[in-house]
């Protein structure tokens, strides 16, 4: 009897330990700097200006995946420099994306940001097709909040000067081909350095977030 006891006992632990290995082989491993909205954040209708003074809404963010960046052509070192990592990963991530890939960078600083100045300002990230956006505040603050980021002017106001700072959010909204906002990136936070992306987290995370809002 005491034998049959531990024949059982045996066959319920090997048992207990399959099902454990097969529940931690099945689950989905998660992003650890993206986090993934449970539902797709559908965005309103919105009225922004590319570098060619053409007019930019909703209906330019369907057909294809959006990253999303927002800052200032004078940013001193979180915009140029995110904006030259993600350049940098284009190519990439065009490969780890089911349909077409955008970047958008889009300026929070209308008044010195014109069409001219933010044309100029993406040539300088050659490894990728950037494409700028920009509107008065009227436009832009309701469109920035929609993709659940933020900015204000710094140091005074706008119409005494022009020299100001923007504060603006260090994550990148990705938005999927139906214009929904899905997942946000979010930057390294080091005390002292500027927060900016990792490039090889941003490259692992990203397939799973993609994985993610397509299952």
């Amino acid at each position: 009897m005491q034998k049959w006891l531990w024949v059982v006992v045996a066959v319920v632990a090997l048992a207990a330990g399959l099902w454990l290995s097969a529940s931690f082989k099945s689950a989905p491993a998660e992003p650890v700097a993206a986090l993934v909205y449970p539902t797709p954040r559908a965005l309103t209708e919105f009225n922004l200006l590319d570098e060619q003074k053409q007019p930019v809404g909703l209906k330019d963010l369907q057909g294809h995946w959006t990253l999303v960046f927002v800052g200032y052509t004078h940013c001193p070192d979180i915009c140029p420099m995110t904006m030259a990592k993600l350049a940098g990963m284009y190519q990439d991530l065009v490969k780890l994306t089911p349909e077409p890939l955008e970047i958008w960078f889009v300026s929070v600083d209308p008044k010195r940001d014109t069409p001219e100045q933010l044309a100029q300002y993406i040539t300088y990230f050659k490894q990728a097709p950037i494409k700028a956006r920009t509107a008065d505040h009227k436009d832009l603050f309701p469109f920035i909040r929609q993709l659940g980021l933020m900015y204000a002017i710094n140091d005074g106001t706008e119409t005494n000067s022009d020299r100001y700072t923007v504060d603006h959010s260090a994550s990148i909204a990705l938005l999927n081909p139906q214009g929904a906002v899905v997942a946000m990136f979010k930057p390294e936070m080091k005390p002292g350095a500027v927060p900016l992306i990792n490039n090889q987290q941003f490259l692992a995370d990203y397939p799973l977030v993609i994985a993610a809002t397509t299952r």
